[in-house]
């Protein structure tokens, strides 16, 4: 299966989509979610034979002690990080996160918790809250390295996960992304820890500040044409035929040429999600969303509704949706 999900546990009574592993009230101590969640086993390297079981050095096979599983065949150099070292970071922070979910992947070869920094979700209007995840892996099989990161991104499985360590990696990402490699000197990070929490929670209630202020402005059909013109612009390059293959009847691409222009106006104008928030309608905030909900939940071929959706995921981390938000971001926060 695509999202490689073992075992875990979700805290707040928030399963993840695909209904598996334990879910929970509230939250729980590091140590408890991992024990839930079947994630406290230890790795040990074990030597490694050929088929005439001779000794081949150089190697060792990193075996799930609990399970006795061979979860990879690394160097001698290789170093694993136990998911204790996970459990000790996330209880030298509680006095600054909540555990929100801990996840064992691909039956061991990698474990990851994420938890709710506190001080580090508001609301950009009442009703409209945004959260800031802390987010700590590590791997078994050399897959990835040992990594914390801040993200928005809720980590239930591999594909999540994926999605969290891409957006990490991108430039302006990447002063919030600690990755440590799998060697004797790996667990020299930990001093650092609550600093750049502390950092990271700044930054995010700075950042709530600029789309609280996109909520306060108002934002007319005008003002919102414009601005979907901006933001699509690529699309509204070359010209178009009135009557199809007929190029006499050709002329410049307008807005109402775009095939999502009738979606985006109508979320804008009250068929979003969340537009029973009255605070938000007709500001900045309600033409951003316009455009994020367009491309992260209906953009692609409905007649494949699963393969659409892959695409979208994709997208939204890695491709062209990705760079059009932040188009739309950066253009909301011109209009005034």
């Amino acid at each position: 299966m695509a999202h490689q999900f073992s075992s875990g546990v979700f805290c707040y009574n928030k399963p993840a989509w695909h209904r598996l592993g334990v879910v929970v009230d509230g939250t729980l101590p590091a140590r408890e979610a991992f024990r839930i969640a079947n994630a406290d086993f230890q790795v040990a390297g074990r030597p490694v034979f050929d088929a005439d079981m001779q000794l081949i050095t150089g190697y060792q096979a990193i075996t799930r002690m609990d399970t006795g599983r061979t979860l990879s065949v690394m160097t001698e150099t290789y170093a694993p990080i136990q998911n204790e070292s996970l459990i000790r970071i996330a209880e030298a922070l509680h006095e600054d996160i909540n555990m929100d979910a801990v996840c064992v992947l691909a039956d061991g070869k990698r474990v990851t918790f994420t938890a709710r920094i506190r001080g580090a979700e508001a609301d950009v209007v009442a009703g409209d809250p945004v959260q800031q995840y802390l987010i700590a892996c590590t791997s078994h099989d050399g897959s990835i390295p040992f990594q914390l990161m801040f993200s928005p991104i809720r980590v239930v499985c591999q594909n999540t996960l994926s999605a969290a360590l891409g957006l990490a990696s991108k430039q302006n990402h990447r002063d919030s992304n600690i990755s440590i490699r799998h060697t004797k000197n790996a667990h020299a990070m930990i001093a650092r820890l609550p600093e750049l929490v502390d950092v990271r929670r700044r930054q995010f209630l700075g950042g709530i500040e600029e789309l609280r202020q996109m909520a306060a402005t108002p934002c007319s059909l005008t003002q919102f044409r414009h601005y979907i013109s901006n933001v699509f612009a690529d699309q509204l390059l070359g010209s178009i035929n009135d009557v199809r293959g007929d190029q006499r009847t050709a002329r410049p691409k307008v807005l109402d040429d775009l095939p999502s222009w009738p979606s985006l106006l109508c979320k804008f104008q009250g068929d979003a999600i969340g537009t029973d928030l009255k605070a938000s309608c007709g500001t900045v905030w309600a033409a951003y969303q316009a455009v994020t909900e367009y491309l992260s939940h209906e953009v692609g071929n409905t007649n494949q509704v699963d393969e659409a959706a892959r695409k979208r995921f994709e997208s939204l981390y890695w491709g062209n949706a990705a760079m059009r938000i932040k188009t739309a971001h950066e253009a909301a926060l011109l209009i005034s």
